[in-house]
């Protein structure tokens, strides 16, 4: 019998690196087992980047062309991993593979959610069933199909004995409440580091702000941080999502214009980090006062956003690191998780986070090209 391996495998919105966390899963218990981390080659990255963000306009072939490299990618990324841990790819049961996210477009009377890398590759090159597209599902639900972390953050961090509040910093900035009765809710709060990252890039500063120290050296603008925070997305109620397809350069310029003002590149980045900031301290206030509250995601390697977060809070927060797992493989984790469930056809109820009409089994399955022919009886 099959230890109980599963592989979760994450690349976010930065573009920067896939992540890849190998989890023993138990019916009541869960272990991480090692992870590893390889970097998007530049080209791919900033092909990959230029087409999330551009928007609308995409060559097929090149499309294609993308869907298969990142797919590579992965499949590289697990490989790796295997070797590092000495695992047999015959031991693992499932991959729970994300896919690189390009358009997330829900707002719409003909809503989907389109991840590249090519899941059958995957499977192909490292002999591993893989679990991937999981948010058309809920989608196809009536769901927004994002965020999924309020699902994998209860499986992780729930604690019976009090409510918890886990905000996770990527791109995009979500919050999960984890009720200590065993419910969880969530939804996507905004920008995290994708405006940021967005105006750094722009200004020649680098792919992102490192630790927030072209941002300490502006002034935050209260026009402008007035004018950011009057946009529609903010007044929606949840459930709902959002991505690089709305927040990103274009949102930015098209605000400043509004403000109609010459202003230094140094305070709209101040600004920006500042927007990340109250958003993330709004949502928190909706919830119990006594919760306790931990932060995960790349944002959290940002000491300018995180001290202006702990300065306005004024409460102590806690890293996922402090309930049990460091916050680079949350992510990956949770979908190693999503993974388990499909293969297990297990469904997912999502109503109270993504709006989903019904409980839903996430996730399509791929097979690798033997356990195919096994099934055929060849």
């Amino acid at each position: 019998m099959k230890p109980n391996l599963f592989i979760g495998v994450m690349s976010g919105t930065s573009i920067d690196s896939v992540d890849a966390a190998l989890m023993k899963i138990n019916p009541k218990s869960w272990s991480f087992i090692g992870g590893h981390t390889i970097k998007f080659p530049k080209v791919l990255k900033s092909k990959l980047r230029e087409l999330s963000r551009s928007q609308y306009k995409v060559d097929l072939k090149t499309l294609i062309e993308l869907n298969y490299k990142t797919g590579h990618l992965f499949a590289k990324c697990v490989n790796k991993l295997l070797f590092k841990e000495s695992i047999d790819p015959s031991s693992v049961k499932a991959i729970g593979l994300h896919g690189q996210t390009i358009m997330h477009h829900t707002a719409t009377n003909f809503p989907g959610s389109l991840q590249i890398g090519d899941a059958a590759l995957v499977a192909k090159e490292t002999g591993i069933t893989v679990v991937s597209n999981f948010r058309n599902n809920d989608i196809a639900s009536g769901g927004e199909g994002a965020p999924f972390a309020p699902l994998f953050h209860s499986w992780l961090f729930l604690n019976k004995k009090v409510n918890r509040i886990l905000i996770n910093i990527g791109g995009v900035s979500n919050i999960s409440l984890l009720l200590k009765n065993g419910n969880y809710k969530g939804y996507d709060i905004g920008p995290g580091n994708i405006l940021m990252d967005s105006w750094s890039i722009a200004n020649k500063k680098g792919d992102f702000d490192l630790k927030g120290q072209w941002a300490i050296t502006g002034n935050i603008n209260h026009r402008l941080l007035s004018e950011f925070k009057k946009d529609a997305f903010f007044k929606r109620k949840p459930p709902k999502s959002t991505g690089t397809d709305y927040f990103n350069l274009k949102w930015i310029k098209e605000k400043i214009s509004i403000n109609n003002k010459s202003l230094a590149t140094a305070d709209v980045q101040a600004t920006l980090t500042e927007l990340t900031v109250d958003i993330i301290l709004d949502a928190i206030k909706k919830y119990p006062k006594e919760s306790e509250i931990a932060f995960c995601g790349g944002g959290i390697k940002n000491n300018f956003l995180m001290s202006r977060i702990k300065h306005k809070l004024n409460k102590k927060i806690n890293l996922t690191s402090d309930w049990g797992i460091d916050s680079k493989w949350v992510e990956a984790a949770g979908f190693s998780y999503l993974s388990k469930k499909r293969i297990d056809k297990i469904y997912s109820d999502l109503r109270l986070v993504t709006g989903s009409n019904v409980p839903t089994m996430l996730g399509g399955v791929f097979l690798p090209p033997e356990k195919i022919n096994k099934l055929r009886g060849r």
